[in-house]
C-alpha cells in the first residue's frame, strides 16, 4: 500500500475537524515547496550571467593576491 492510499485509509477514521487540520498541512507543505523553489530561481537569477565559459586552471586561483 502506497502513502496516498494510506492516508485515505487514515482520513476514514478521522473527524472533519483532523482532516481539516491535515489538509491545512499539506497546504502549508506545497506553499513551502513553492517558496523553496522561488529562492532558488532567485539565486540563480542573482548570479546570471557572472560566469563567463572560460576555462580555468587551479594553479591561478592559488595566485591571487588574497592568498599570499
Amino acid at each position: 500500500m502506497g502513502a496516498a492510499e494510506r492516508i485515505a485509509e487514515l482520513m476514514k477514521t478521522m473527524r472533519e475537524r483532523e482532516i481539516d487540520e491535515m489538509l491545512d498541512f499539506a497546504e502549508f507543505l506545497l506553499a513551502k515547496r513553492d517558496r523553496e523553489k522561488a529562492d532558488a530561481s532567485a539565486t540563480l537569477e542573482k548570479y546570471a550571467g557572472r560566469y563567463d565559459g572560460v576555462k580555468w586552471r587551479r594553479e591561478d586561483l592559488y595566485d591571487r593576491a588574497g592568498l599570499r
